[in-house]
């Protein structure tokens, strides 16, 4: 089987990561996004995991994870979003900033050491961002506060897209998981919440895309 080098498990990585659901083929288009590489060079390392099994390339739609591509981005999901657990509830560091450090220390730790990680972590049971740590059921719960109509109450359970520029912006705001806001108008381009404190803050419609709320009668 072809080496996971660091590279090739950033690809597997960002489908796992990107994907609607495992069955659902990812667009090349997103990983072009993702990356910000040229179509050229995803398509040359799609039809390269692909012939080594690690992806199944269904045309017109996409990629979807092969059971070998599916075992080796879960561990680095996991171990990602168990340093992140560590960074952010250990040493304390901005959500944002772990993230960035997560990248690089995700290729380094030996197995040994993630699950002395989730040992000394309790084994949590999502990032801090809200992402679920595998084996955990994947997927995305509730629904983007882009698409919420002004009235109710809600709670973050997750931020997705995890953009390092979006998680800075938001820390700076002081919103996390489980703050709880209230949508005050929604337009195409905006979205403004009110928040606990007090505080009326107008959020880009690309920032509120990525904030995954629940009602708060229905977030324990």
């Amino acid at each position: 089987m072809l080496k996971a080098t660091a590279t090739i498990e950033d690809y597997l990585g960002a489908i796992y990561r990107l994907r609607e659901a495992p069955e659902v083929p990812l667009p090349l288009s997103q990983l072009q996004e993702h990356f910000s590489f040229s179509r050229v060079s995803v398509h040359e390392m799609a039809q390269k995991l692909a012939q080594h099994a690690l992806i199944s390339y269904h045309p017109y739609r996409g990629v979807t994870l092969t059971d070998a591509g599916e075992s080796i981005a879960a561990a680095l999901v996991r171990r990602h979003r168990l340093w992140e657990r560590f960074l952010t509830d250990m040493l304390h560091l901005p959500w944002d900033e772990a993230h960035e450090i997560a990248e690089q220390l995700e290729h380094a730790a030996p197995e040994v050491v993630t699950e002395g990680l989730a040992g000394l972590l309790g084994d949590p049971g999502s990032c801090p961002h809200g992402g679920p740590i595998p084996p955990s059921a994947a997927g995305i719960a509730g629904v983007s506060l882009s698409s919420l109509a002004p009235g109710n109450l809600y709670a973050v359970i997750r931020v997705f897209p995890e953009q390092p520029e979006v998680l800075h912006q938001l820390g700076a705001l002081n919103i996390g998981l489980h703050t709880r806001l209230q949508v005050l108008l929604q337009t195409k381009g905006e979205t403004v919440v009110s928040l606990p404190d007090g505080r009326v803050v107008t959020l880009p419609a690309s920032v509120s895309a990525t904030i995954w709320v629940l009602p708060v009668e229905e977030h324990a």
